[in-house]
C-alpha cells in the first residue's frame, strides 16, 4: 500500500503530527472533516483518486481516536470499483470503520460474494480478510456456503484456503449453524490430510472450535491429529519456514495436542500407542536453554503435553517423569518458567496418586514463599493448600504461620483463610488447632474474618477437654502489651465461658481474669464491648463465694454503659445490671453455652467463592525487599488536660480498622472516646508499618445539633475565621458544641504549615507551592535541596491509594542515615514500605506509601524524614498531599436521579447550608472548573436558574464504603463575593468536612499553624432556612 504518492494525504499527517497540543490536534482534525465532507456531497465531481484519497484521511482520524460519522456510503462504493488500488481501499477501510450490524454492509453482499467466487484469487484474499474481520449473522448466512467451497477446492492456491479456513472459523464463532455436523465430519477428516502446514494450521484452528461444541462428532479425525503430531514430533516434511528455532511448528502442535483435550479417552490402542510416544518424546526432549524464543516455544508445547498426559491418566511412570520434570523447573532462575512450573503442579493434583510423588519436592516448593515476586508466592501457596493431607499439615501449616510474619498485606487474608482451613481439616489433635489460630489472629488479625475465630469457639464449645486449655491460652494472650482486637473479642469470651475452670490456678482468680480484661475496655470497638460484657456477666455468676469489691466493681460498669450510643451495649448492660441484683436469676439466665450442631465450615465454603489472582494482577505488584524498614509512625500526644500539646510531643496511636469504622457511625447522642496516655514515647518499628496504642483518658464527643441559630447569629458566625480541624477525638467537652468545637492535636499538626527548620540546607524550591500543585495533579516534585530531591507519583483507587516516593541523591557522595517518620491522621491506615539508610551518589530509590482512607477528614498525614550528608544533618517536614478530594470521583446524574436522593436527606445534619462570604470573585465556568478539579462534576440543567450550580460525586471510604454526595451552589451576579452552599450527603461528618473543604478552596485564606484556643469556640452548624427565592430555580430550593 504505496501512500507516497497521494501528497494530500501526506501533508494532513504531518500536520496532525506537528501539532503541540490536543486542542490543536482537534482543530485540524474538525477542519479536514468538514472538508472531506463538503467534498463528498459533490461526489460527482470526484475523481476515484480523490475518493479514495479522502477516505485514507477518513481512516487516519479513526485511528486517531475521532468519530467518523459520515463517509460509510463512498467508503462502501470503493469495493465495487473494478480497478484494484480503489477496491483494496474499500475492503481495508470499510474493515475498520463499519461493524457487523451496520446497514450499509447489506449493500455490498452480492460484490463481496462474486469477489469470493471469482477467479481474482487477490480479490478473493481481500474479500475473505473483510469478511473475517466484520463477521455478522447476515454474512455468515449468505457467504458460508461460498466459504466453505473455497476451503474444500483442490483447485485454489493455500493461500486462499488458509483465509477461507480462518474466515469460516469467524463465521462459525457468530453463528454455529453454519456448519453441518453430519457433512463436515468427513470433510474435516479430509482437511487434517493436509500437506500444507499454513493450511494445516488454519484448519486445525477451525478444529478446535468445531470439537470444543460437538466432540463426539468427529471422532473420526482423532486418529489424524495423532498422525500430524507423530509427523512434528519426527520432524518429516517440515519445511524451514515452519520451522521455529528448531521446533517443527509450535502452534500447529499445541493447537492438535488442545484438541485431543476435548474427546473423552483414546480407545484405540495403536492411537494411544503412538501419542505416548510422541508426549513421552516431548517430555524427554525439552529442557532450559539461554536462548528465551526458543524457550517460549518448547514450553508452550511441554505444557500442553502435561495438560495431555493429565487428561488421559497416564501410567504412574509417565506422571512421575511429569513431576520430576517440573520440579527442575520451579528450581530454575527464571521466574517465569518457575510460575509455570507451580502452577502446571497444581494442576496435576487433580490426577490421581500423584500427591506423594509431589510431596517429594515440598521443600523446594516452600523455598518458593520467599519468591521477590509476588506471582510466583501465590502459586506457591496455593500448591502449600492442595498438596497438604494429614501427613505433612503440621509442617504446612507452621512455615505459613512463619511466613506470616513477613507476607506482604496483599496475601495475608488468603494466607490466614488457607492455614485456617488446613488446621482445621487436618489437625492431628484440637489442641494444636487451637494453638494455630490463637497463633493466626495474633500475628494477622486484621486479615482474619470472624468466620474463623467463630469456628474456634464452635470447637472448643463442643469438647469439654479443651475448654479449660483454650482458656489458660486466652488467659497466656492477655498478657501481652500489644493485641490485635480480635484476640481481645477471643480471650474475653473464652474466659468468660471457661474462666472459672482455671480458678485454682495463679494469676486466674475471678478479680485478677476482671483486671485483665478491663484494662482492653476503653480501646476496643462497640462490637466488642459488647462480648466484655457478657463476659463480666459470666465472670461474676462464677464467682463463688460472691466477692463484693468485684460486683461493685462490674456493676459501675454495667451502669454506666446503661447510656451508651450503641443500643445492643445499653440493653445488654441493663439487662446485665438488673440480672446480677437478683442472684440466682443471674446463674439460670447466663448458664453454659450449649453444644454447637455438627455444621459444615464456612470457611471451605469462604475459600471456595474467594477470587483466584491472576498473573495479570500479581505482575503490577511491585517485588516486595526482604529488609528491615527504618520507618517509625508518631503522632501528637493530646494531653489528659485538654490544653494546647508542646511542640515536639509525639506518641505512639493506635488506628485499629475496625475501631474507626465502628467510630464514624456516631448519631445525635453523646459517645465515649479515647484519648493516647499521657505518657506515650516513640517506638521503632520492623518492616510494614504497625500503628500500635495505649489508651487511657475517657473523652465525649458530640455530633453536630440541631439546634436553629437566628440570621443575625448566623452570619456573624459566617464572618468569623473558617474552622480547619477534623471532626473530633479529644477530652471532655461541653454536651452543647458541635464538630468544630474540638480539635484533633494530630490533625492540627497535620494541617499546619510546617514551619522552617533550622537546618544549614534550605530548600531550592516552594515547598508550600509544590504541595498545593501534588494536590490537584498525581506526580511532581514534592521537594528539593542541593542535596536530594523528592519526587512523587500517585494513583488512587476507591479508598485506597499509593504513593511512590522517589528520592534522588544529587550529589557524588553518598546520603546516610536516611530515617523516615509518619505522622498519619486518625482518618488513614498507613503502610511505610522499607527505607534503605543510604543512598548511593547520583542513584535514586523507590518507597512506596500505601493508604486506605477510613472516614472523610480534611487532615493530611507528614512525612518527616532526615538524613545526614557528610557531618551535616538535615531534617524536614513535609505534607503529603493526600487530600480529601483524592477519594472523590466525579459523577453525572439525570434529574430523575438527582431529586429523589436530594428529598430523601432530610435530617438536618445530613444537609447542611451555609452563605459564604469572602468568596473570590469567579464566573461561573471558572468556579465549574474549580469544583472539576475537586473531582466533583458540575451537571448543567438540574437547576434552571442560569447563576446556579449542582455539582455530584462519589465517596470512597472504608466507613462508608460508596457515598453520594450533591452540592448546589447559588450565585448573586450582582455580589460576586458572596454565594450560598449546601451540602448533602448520607453521612453527617462526611457532609460536614466537604462543606467546609469546599468553603476553603472558595475563599483564599492562608494555611497557618493552627494554635489551639483557651476555651473551644462553639460552632454554629446552619439549618436549612426557609428563605424565600425569586429565581427559576424554585424547584430545587424548595427542596431545600
Amino acid at each position: 500500500m504505496a501512500l507516497s504518492g497521494m501528497r494530500g494525504l501526506s501533508v494532513f499527517i504531518s500536520d496532525v503530527r506537528n501539532c503541540h497540543n490536543k486542542e490543536q490536534e482537534r482543530l485540524r482534525v474538525d477542519k479536514e472533516l468538514g472538508n472531506i465532507r463538503t467534498r463528498f456531497k459533490n461526489e460527482k465531481g470526484l475523481s476515484p483518486y480523490e475518493k479514495k484519497k479522502y477516505v485514507w484521511k477518513m481512516l487516519y482520524i479513526h485511528m486517531l481516536g475521532y468519530d467518523v460519522d459520515f463517509g460509510h456510503m463512498e467508503t462502501v462504493s470503493l469495493i465495487s470499483a473494478p480497478k484494484y488500488p480503489e477496491k483494496q481501499v474499500g475492503y481495508i477501510v470499510t474493515s475498520c470503520l463499519l461493524n457487523e450490524n451496520n446497514d450499509f454492509l447489506r449493500m455490498v453482499i452480492n460484490t463481496v460474494r462474486n469477489d469470493i467466487i471469482g477467479r481474482n484469487e487477490t480479490y478473493q484474499c481481500l474479500a475473505l480478510t473483510m469478511v473475517g474481520n466484520i463477521g455478522g449473522k447476515e454474512f455468515s448466512e449468505s457467504l458460508a456456503p461460498d466459504v466453505q467451497k473455497l476451503l474444500i477446492s483442490s483447485s485454489c492456491r493455500p493461500v486462499v484456503r488458509k483465509k477461507a479456513a480462518l474466515c469460516l472459523l469467524r463465521l462459525y464463532r457468530k453463528n454455529p449453524d453454519v456448519v453441518n455436523i453430519d457433512g463436515w465430519s468427513d470433510r474435516m477428516a479430509q482437511l487434517l490430510d493436509e500437506r500444507d502446514l499454513g493450511v494445516l494450521t488454519s484448519v486445525m484452528s477451525l478444529f478446535v472450535s468445531l470439537v470444543s461444541n460437538n466432540a463426539e462428532a468427529y471422532w473420526n479425525c482423532l486418529p489424524k491429529c495423532v498422525r500430524i503430531l507423530e509427523r512434528m514430533a519426527r520432524n518429516q516434511d517440515i519445511p524451514q519456514e515452519y520451522t521455529y528455532y528448531g521446533i517443527p511448528s509450535p502452534w500447529l502442535q499445541v493447537k492438535a495436542m488442545r484438541a485431543l483435550q476435548y474427546f473423552p479417552t483414546i480407545e484405540d490402542p495403536s492411537a494411544r500407542r503412538a501419542l505416548f510416544e510422541v508426549l513421552q518424546r516431548i517430555l524427554m526432549g525439552t529442557d532450559v536453554v539461554k536462548n528465551v524464543n526458543k524457550n517460549n516455544a518448547s514450553h508452550a508445547v511441554l505444557f500442553e503435553a502435561l495438560a495431555l498426559v493429565m487428561h488421559l491418566d497416564a501410567e504412574k511412570e509417565m506422571m512421575s517423569q511429569c513431576v520430576a520434570l517440573l520440579g527442575k523447573f520451579i528450581a530454575v532462575r527464571e521466574p517465569n518458567i518457575r510460575y509455570l512450573g507451580l502452577e502446571n503442579m497444581s494442576r496435576m493434583l487433580l490426577v490421581t496418586d500423584v500427591q506423594d510423588i509431589i510431596k517429594r519436592h515440598q521443600a523446594q516448593i516452600i523455598t518458593s514463599l520467599k519468591d521477590p515476586d509476588i506471582s510466583i508466592r501465590r502459586r506457591a501457596l496455593d500448591l502449600l493448600y492442595g498438596m497438604c493431607d494429614v501427613t505433612n499439615a503440621k509442617e504446612i501449616v507452621e512455615e505459613l504461620l512463619q511466613y506470616l510474619n513477613t507476607a506482604e498485606f496483599a496475601m495475608r487474608e488468603e494466607l490466614a483463610l488457607k492455614a485456617a482451613i488446613l488446621a482445621e481439616k487436618f489437625a492431628p489433635d484440637l489442641s494444636w488447632y487451637v494453638d494455630v489460630i490463637l497463633q493466626l489472629i495474633d500475628k494477622a488479625g486484621d486479615f482474619v474474618s470472624d468466620d474463623i475465630w467463630y469456628r474456634v469457639v464452635q470447637f472448643v464449645t463442643n469438647n469439654e477437654d479443651l475448654q479449660p486449655y483454650a482458656a489458660a491460652k486466652a488467659r497466656e494472650y492477655l498478657d501481652k502489651p500489644a493485641l490485635h482486637e480480635t484476640m481481645v473479642k477471643v480471650s474475653a469470651y473464652l474466659l468468660g465461658e471457661y474462666g472459672h475452670l482455671l480458678a485454682r490456678r495463679p494469676g486466674c482468680s475471678p478479680k485478677e481474669l476482671f483486671t485483665i480484661i478491663n484494662d482492653r475496655l476503653p480501646t476496643v470497638s462497640t462490637s466488642t464491648i459488647a462480648i466484655i460484657l457478657s463476659s463480666y456477666a459470666k465472670i461474676l455468676m462464677h464467682t463463688q463465694p460472691p466477692d463484693a469489691g468485684l460486683q461493685q466493681q462490674i456493676l459501675a460498669i454495667f451502669k454506666k454503659h446503661e447510656s451508651y450510643i450503641d443500643v445492643e451495649i445499653q440493653q445488654r448492660a441493663v439487662e446485665y445490671f438488673e440480672l446480677s441484683r437478683k442472684g440466682a436469676a443471674l446463674a439460670d439466665v447466663l448458664a453454659e453455652m450449649p453444644k454447637f450442631p455438627e455444621r459444615e465450615s464456612a470457611l471451605l465454603k469462604k475459600a471456595e467463592d474467594a477470587e483466584v489472582d491472576t498473573a495479570e494482577q500479581s505482575a503490577i505488584k511491585l517485588r516486595s525487599q526482604q529488609q528491615t524498614s527504618s520507618a517509625l509512625v508518631l503522632a501528637d500526644q493530646p494531653p489528659v488536660n485538654g490544653s494546647a500539646p508542646a511542640a515536639n510531643h509525639l506518641t505512639l496511636v493506635k488506628m485499629p480498622s475496625q475501631n474507626i469504622a465502628e467510630e464514624s457511625n456516631v448519631s445525635h447522642e453523646e459517645t465515649a472516646l479515647e484519648a493516647p496516655k499521657e505518657n506515650g514515647a516513640p517506638v521503632e518499628v520492623e518492616s510494614k508499618v504497625e500503628i500500635l496504642t495505649e489508651t487511657g483518658a475517657e473523652s465525649k464527643v458530640v455530633p453536630p445539633t440541631s439546634h436553629s441559630p437566628s440570621q443575625a447569629d448566623l452570619l456573624a458566625d459566617l464572618l468569623g475565621p473558617l474552622a480547619i480541624e477534623g471532626p473530633p477525638v479529644a477530652v471532655e467537652q461541653n454536651p452543647v458544641q458541635g464538630l468544630e468545637a474540638n480539635e484533633s492535636p494530630i490533625g492540627d499538626l497535620a494541617l499546619a504549615t510546617l514551619e522552617d527548620q533550622s537546618n544549614s540546607v534550605q530548600p531550592i524550591v516552594n515547598v508550600e507551592e509544590k504541595f498545593h500543585i501534588l494536590c490537584t495533579k498525581d506526580s511532581g516534585v514534592l521537594y528539593e535541596d542541593p542535596n536530594i530531591q523528592i519526587g512523587l507519583k500517585a494513583e488512587w483507587r476507591a479508598h485506597h491509594g499509593r504513593l511512590i516516593l522517589f528520592l534522588g541523591n544529587k550529589n557524588t557522595s553518598p546520603i546516610v542515615s536516611m530515617r523516615a517518620l509518619i505522622l498519619p491522621p486518625s482518618h488513614f491506615k498507613v503502610e511505610l514500605s522499607s527505607v534503605p539508610d543510604t543512598i548511593p551518589p547520583r542513584a535514586q530509590v523507590q518507597i512506596p506509601v500505601e493508604f486506605t482512607n477510613l472516614r472523610a477528614s480534611r487532615d493530611v498525614a507528614v512525612l518527616d524524614f532526615s538524613y545526614n550528608h557528610g557531618t551535616v544533618p538535615v531534617n524536614t517536614k513535609l505534607r503529603l498531599p493526600v487530600v480529601l478530594h483524592k477519594f472523590l470521583q466525579p459523577v453525572t446524574l439525570t434529574p430523575e436521579e438527582f431529586f429523589p436522593q436530594w428529598k430523601a436527606w432530610t435530617v438536618q445534619s445530613l444537609k447542611l447550608q451555609e452563605v459564604v462570604k469572602g468568596v473570590r470573585p469567579l464566573p461561573l465556568p471558572e468556579m465549574a472548573n474549580l469544583f472539576l478539579s475537586l473531582h466533583l462534576a458540575v451537571t448543567p440543567g438540574l437547576d434552571t436558574n442560569p447563576n446556579n450550580m449542582v455539582a455530584c460525586g462519589t465517596f470512597f471510604s472504608e466507613a462508608t464504603h460508596t457515598m453520594l454526595c450533591l452540592v448546589r451552589v447559588e450565585t448573586d451576579p450582582q455580589d460576586r463575593t458572596q454565594l450560598r452552599l449546601t451540602v448533602a450527603s448520607g453521612d453527617q461528618y462526611l457532609t460536614f468536612e466537604l462543606k467546609e473543604y469546599i468553603k476553603e478552596h472558595l475563599i483564599d485564606l492562608p494555611r497557618t499553624r493552627v494554635s489551639s484556643p483557651p476555651a473551644p469556640q462553639q460552632p454554629q452548624l446552619p439549618p436549612a432556612a426557609p428563605a424565600t427565592y425569586n429565581d427559576p430555580g424554585a424547584m430545587l430550593a424548595g427542596l431545600l
